[in-house]
């Protein structure tokens, strides 16, 4: 479908023309589809960036450009861009080899990162350096909302003259220039790019998404915080020992999924063929003993499936070290749970609780959580825990009657979260509890409702301060917390005061 006659005089063609100015070609419609949304992602927080810099940018951050042509169409010569024009062209082309040769742009190619993640990479290269040419250049025109069908751009390239001649495109060249001149600003900004950041966040994929305006300009302010760096650090020496996490697998009769072994109860459709070489008497005998072989298939433990709930302290007492380890063991924690399949709510909080998270394993329709708001968040509420902890209570009671499981609730707080022991008990009687205590440079652990805990974690000063004590000890919790064997249920009912069964806080060694 030629742009010309689908889009004619909109400012979609007028942005769509642009491309020839592009420098990194390519003729794959679904690649220039993929710039068309990463151009789109812009547009929600008012970037109107020229559509051939986001093309090029991006592209670069998606193929290798060794296997593209990557200089100046031959026909922009005869559109009279052969002068000063044709300079810049050339420098800009020079620019973006040096750039695409940097280990940023390496590293993303490396791990194909989503159009969420490369939209807001744009947004932090490209948004300085358009609205410091804005600046200079007065308003910008009228927003182009450019089609996302990829039949638009098939057969792009015989159209682009056409295109490029039937609007005035000062404004491209002069943003063009504009690069040329600040070449040595966007260099540094691509190179400084935070390459611990970019891999967390590739490696969470969806979680770290950035569907919306709000959500992408959270995900560029954890490129910009020192204090989610320190978190992105933690992370990254936690997470590949968890990675390689699977779910188990069973065994079942009906047809689902391939074939995982043999057993001795099945149906007659997955009968071992080789059991029908038995005379008919000796096979009769053999069946009515239940002593044939059928084919066994795998399956998932759907029933099995639980329901984990992590509340992280965002009180002034959680700043610092204790917030770094605190928010890196939930991430760890949330991919180890999401990889063996199990459901997973996060909520942040400090006097109030705010709003919860959830992911489940394969429902698109649940959302997901969102790694940049782990990483960013900030309480600023003082902190009342018996008002939480109570509006908690409330909430697992509903959540329990909805979901019918028995939640496992980890809290991830520190040594002075002092809750009435009464709340406790009706929160031991809605779910297990799991509490992950960290102490102050001097001081101990001295709770009145430890005892009544299911289990009790306590991370010292030495973990939080030494990196690889830091490292260890979150790992060991993370094991811990994921066991298999571990199941959501109610606790039991105490006997009288002297059956009581506590566990001792694990300290660490």
């Amino acid at each position: 479908m030629p742009v010309g006659e689908h889009l004619s005089g909109s400012p979609a063609a007028r942005a769509i023309g642009s491309l020839a100015l592009s420098v990194v070609r390519n003729d794959n419609p679904m690649l220039a589809l993929r710039a068309a949304q990463w151009r789109t992602a812009l547009d929600r927080v008012a970037l109107e960036v020229p559509f051939w810099a986001v093309h090029d940018l991006g592209m670069l951050m998606v193929v290798d450009p060794t296997s593209i042509p990557v200089g100046p169409r031959p026909f922009l010569a005869q559109l009279g861009l052969s002068g000063p024009a044709g300079e810049a062209l050339q420098l800009y082309t020079e620019t973006l080899q040096e750039i695409a040769d940097s280990e940023v742009l390496e590293k993303a190619r490396q791990w194909r990162l989503g159009d969420d993640l490369i939209s807001v990479v744009l947004l932090k290269v490209l948004g300085p350096m358009f609205e410091r040419y804005r600046g200079q250049a007065g308003a910008a025109g009228s927003p182009a909302v450019l089609p996302l069908d990829p039949e638009v751009y098939r057969d792009l390239e015989p159209q682009l003259p056409a295109l490029f001649k039937s609007v005035d495109r000062t404004d491209d060249l002069g943003f063009l220039q504009h690069l040329t001149r600040e070449r040595l600003r966007l260099i540094t900004t691509v190179e400084q790019i935070d390459l611990d950041t970019l891999k967390l966040l590739g490696m969470f994929g969806a979680e770290a998404s950035a569907a919306g305006a709000l959500e992408m300009l959270d995900l560029l302010n954890v490129f910009e915080s020192p204090e989610a760096n320190d978190v992105v650090n933690f992370s990254l020496d936690l997470l590949p020992s968890v990675l390689e996490t699977k779910r188990a697998s069973g065994q079942q009769s009906f047809a689902v999924d391939g074939y995982s072994g043999v057993e001795r109860r099945g149906t007659i459709d997955s009968l071992v063929l080789s059991e029908l070489a038995f005379d008919p008497e000796l096979f009769d005998r053999r069946y009515a003993e239940n002593e044939v072989f059928y084919y066994a298939r795998e399956k998932q433990h759907e029933e099995d499936r639980r329901l984990h709930y992590l509340l992280v302290d965002a009180s002034a007492s959680m700043r610092g070290q204790r917030s770094t380890f605190a928010r890196g063991l939930a991430l760890t924690l949330i991919k180890k749970l999401m990889l063996q399949g199990e459901d997973v709510y996060l909520r942040f909080f400090d006097s109030r609780l705010y709003e919860v998270q959830h992911a489940r394993p394969g429902r698109s329709d649940t959302g997901g959580i969102s790694v940049p708001y782990v990483l960013c968040f900030k309480g600023e509420r003082g902190r009342n825990y018996a008002k939480v902890f109570g509006m908690l209570v409330s909430e697992l009671q509903r959540l329990q009657r909805r979901e019918r499981r028995t939640p496992i609730v980890y809290v991830l707080t520190h040594a002075q979260c002092h809750v009435p022991l009464d709340t406790v008990e009706r929160l031991r009687s809605v779910a297990r509890l799991y509490g992950v205590f960290m102490l102050p440079s001097t001081g101990e652990l001295d709770l009145e409702y430890l005892h009544r805990l299911h289990t009790v974690q306590v991370v010292d000063n030495k973990a939080l301060g030494h990196k690889d004590h830091r490292a260890a000890r979150a790992l060991e919790i993370v094991e811990d917390a994921a066991k298999e064997e571990k199941k959501a249920r109610p606790a039991e009912p105490d006997e009288d005061e002297g059956e009581r069964r506590s566990l001792p806080p694990r300290e660490f060694l």
